[in-house]
């Protein structure tokens, strides 16, 4: 890893928690020739300054128990962009709601037990969502490539939307 204006044993650092976050400060210390504390001293700076977000499990899709992954894409009237956001936000089947180009429009991916379920929760939110102005949902059939291993996400949060603008 080579983030700009980090020094080398930042970088390495990094390289060396990106596959195994659960590493200990000793063993990351070894890996890079550092002692235990001052790799917990370099990391706890990382946090602070926001390159280190955080730390997750990330569950791989294609090991999760049968189901169907999908992506939604929403059109929304311009008057009820605020609502379609907290509906698609509150959804329990999707996981993930982006902005995206366009007039009014949501990208999300999520997550359905099978078919059935998401075939008639898809027409239940088309039908009974009031505001939506054009709604396509596709499958995900296989996944050929996720750089990052999988998607940080945070549940949309009013305050934090409206701040934003």
């Amino acid at each position: 890893m080579n983030i700009e204006g980090l020094d080398a044993l930042d970088n390495k650092i990094l390289d060396a928690i990106k596959d195994n976050a659960r590493l200990s400060y000793s063993d990351i210390g070894t890996m890079v020739g550092l002692s235990r504390v001052a790799v917990k001293n370099r990391m706890d700076a990382m946090e602070k300054k926001g390159i280190i977000r955080g730390y997750q499990t990330v569950i791989n899709d294609n090991h999760m128990p049968t189901g169907v992954h999908f992506m939604l894409d929403v059109e929304a009237t311009s008057e009820s962009v605020q609502y379609i956001l907290e509906v698609l936000c509150g959804d329990p089947y999707i996981r993930q709601v982006y902005s995206t180009t366009g007039n009014c429009r949501f990208h999300c991916r999520g997550y359905a037990p099978n078919n059935e379920t998401l075939g008639s929760h898809v027409r239940y939110l088309y039908n009974h969502t009031e505001g939506i102005r054009r709604m396509e949902c596709h499958v995900i059939m296989e996944t050929y490539m996720d750089v990052d291993g999988g998607v940080e996400y945070v549940r949309y949060k009013e305050s934090e939307h409206l701040e934003s603008k």
